[in-house]
């Protein structure tokens, strides 16, 4: 696989969420400084290698959270009552330059509406909850919806491996393909995602009674086509460390280290 196909960046916080555009080669990561308990946002152009910007938006604090990525904003869930572990407040943040554009109280996101400008947010009402498209640029309200429409399937998502544990059917088989193809024993949990020609591998390892994460990437005719470290001396197994997006392959290194692959057919 070519060198230029690959793209790190370090970042001096911890890496709490990274979400993809939807038809863009851009990636929105949050960031948290648990010492300071300060989060932030980045946009990552891996294309152009590098940061476009950072920010901790107006109206934002440590219980905000990363929760879409449209086309030209970037989506967050204010968290008004942090004992309470629901979102109470939508917030729209500029794919630009990483400034809010508007809050939406007491609404919260449910779907993007592809190829359209507007998103469909819920908020508690008498009788239940209410369903409404949302102007993406002016964070207004429009009309009422139905559950078909906030139900209707989302083609636009971003593809994460599925995780298979020693108890779980087809573990041994993809056990014995690591082994077999290149040489691996012991795994103790891999995650496992197609994209095709490429079959690919995150798995965890006991080395020194601490957990370490690997990648590996094969062809379809068995070729190994790359390995990797994507972690030493863990205490536990990381979650949603790898997803799949337009081509592109992101893991995190560690907890602080965006690490992508455009894979190439």
């Amino acid at each position: 696989m070519p060198s230029e196909n690959l793209f790190s960046h370090t970042f001096a916080q911890t890496i709490w969420r990274i979400l993809p555009h939807p038809s863009r080669d851009l990636w929105a990561v949050e960031l948290r400084d648990p010492v300071e308990r300060l989060a932030s946002w980045a946009l990552l152009d891996p294309v152009s290698g590098g940061v476009k910007w950072m920010e901790a938006p107006a109206a934002t604090d440590w219980w905000t959270s990363l929760v879409a990525f449209g086309e030209e904003h970037i989506y967050l869930h204010n968290y008004r009552f942090p004992d309470v572990p629901e979102p109470t407040d939508l917030l729209g943040v500029s794919v630009t330059d990483g400034q809010l554009q508007w809050v939406l109280p007491g609404w919260i996101f449910v779907r993007p509406l592809a190829n359209t400008p507007v998103l469909i947010a819920a908020r508690k009402q008498a009788g239940g909850v209410g369903y409404h498209r949302v102007d993406v640029e002016s964070g207004l309200p429009l009309e009422s919806v139905g559950e078909a429409e906030v139900n209707s399937i989302d083609e636009s998502k971003f593809r994460t491996p599925r995780r298979y544990e020693p108890h779980d059917a087809y573990f041994d088989t993809l056990a014995n393909f690591l082994h077999k193809t290149a040489g691996i024993s012991a795994p103790i949990a891999i995650d496992y995602l197609e994209v095709e020609p490429y079959v690919v591998f995150s798995y965890y390892l006991y080395e020194k009674e601490k957990v370490a994460q690997r990648l590996l990437i094969v062809h379809r005719d068995r070729t190994v086509v790359y390995q990797a470290s994507l972690g030493e001396a863990r205490e536990g197994m990381g979650r949603d460390t790898m997803l799949w997006h337009g081509g592109r392959l992101v893991c995190l290194r560690g907890t602080h280290e965006f690490f992508s692959l455009k894979l190439t057919k």
